[in-house]
């Protein structure tokens, strides 16, 4: 042991040793002035009279003040060698895009799509713990709902807000929410993750053409489609029915090919719904799949911590709780 690498790991811990101070100075204050045999004796046979009962007083004001200082310098965590930890750092991160669009309010999946993405987005959460996630919610133009973290339940009480009647414009942008979430993944420093798109919606060439440029920069997207082949109808907030432009009840009919091609585009992978979290597993370890190796080489770094020794000094204070079994000892301490 070197003896200048001695120090406190918390040290802030010593100012419980005023209330110490404060408590030993009053207690001997008081033992010496309590007894009234100070007015009536004489000086020279005060100590003589007094000696044995206030004898008793300080030893167990110096016992109680020991066990206490060593309790203090425990918990401030003393410490005089560091120890190799290994540095459990997952650099694997995800933005999901959640389609908050009016077609997630089509009924072809009953009650409607967006009540079963909202399942799915909470599934992603729970299945996968390892990682960093943040949300976009799009529509005609995408917004932020949370930047990147590993608070899972941060995003997981935010869900049950999405619904597209809180988007300002109504549409299909997911080339610009593609962009978004690469924007993020690099403001975070992130130079390699992934997309998780959950859409209710048909993928536009462009939006294809944007996810095979960032596949190209290391952000992979996986699709999770929440829709059928033969639609339904979409009930907007009013009460009455999306229309198209000739005025006929529009059909939200979902297109798989072009979410696969999306996907393939992406380097990613492409899962179509299922009433179980089948589909959430299947995309997960396709992802994961994809970043296995950035894994295997982040469990080799490690870092050093000074090792806590506090522990020494607990075990040297039991033998001294030993005399708290000894009769009498709290009564000494009492006024």
């Amino acid at each position: 042991m070197i003896w200048h690498q001695i120090h406190l790991i918390r040290p802030w811990w010593l100012l419980a040793l005023i209330p110490l101070l404060i408590l030993l100075f009053t207690l001997r204050h008081y033992f010496l002035q309590r007894n009234n045999w100070l007015q009536v004796c004489d000086p020279n046979l005060i100590n003589y009279l007094l000696q044995g009962k206030q004898g008793s007083h300080m030893s167990s004001l110096l016992w109680l003040g020991l066990i206490w200082i060593l309790m203090v310098f425990a918990l401030a965590g003393p410490s005089w060698k560091k120890l190799e930890v290994p540095l459990i750092k997952n650099q694997k991160a995800a933005i999901i895009l959640f389609d908050n669009s009016y077609m997630m309010d089509a009924s072809d999946l009953p009650p409607t799509r967006l009540v079963h993405a909202r399942y799915k987005l909470l599934d992603l959460l729970k299945l996968d713990k390892q990682g960093r996630f943040g949300l976009i919610a799009y529509a005609g133009e995408p917004y932020v709902v949370t930047p990147l973290t590993d608070d899972d339940n941060t995003i997981a009480n935010l869900v049950p807000q999405l619904s597209p009647s809180i988007m300002p414009v109504d549409g299909n942008n997911l080339t610009a929410a593609l962009k978004l979430a690469a924007q993020l993944l690099q403001q975070a420093g992130e130079k390699k993750g992934s997309i998780f798109v959950i859409t209710g919606n048909n993928a536009s060439p462009k939006a294809i053409t944007t996810a095979h440029q960032l596949a190209q920069k290391g952000y992979r997207t996986f699709v999770l489609s929440v829709g059928t082949d033969h639609g339904g109808p979409v009930l907007l907030p009013n009460g009455s029915y999306l229309q198209d432009k000739h005025g006929a009840i529009k059909i939200a009919k979902l297109n798989h090919t072009t979410l696969q091609q999306l996907a393939t585009a992406g380097n990613g992978a492409y899962q179509g719904f299922t009433k179980t979290n089948i589909d959430v597993k299947k995309l997960l370890a396709a992802a994961k799949i994809r970043v296995k190796k950035n894994e295997t080489k982040e469990t080799k770094e490690t870092t050093m911590q000074w090792q806590d020794e506090g522990r020494w000094l607990f075990i040297g204070i039991l033998p001294l709780l030993l005399l708290a079994f000894r009769r009498g000892w709290l009564a000494e301490l009492l006024p």
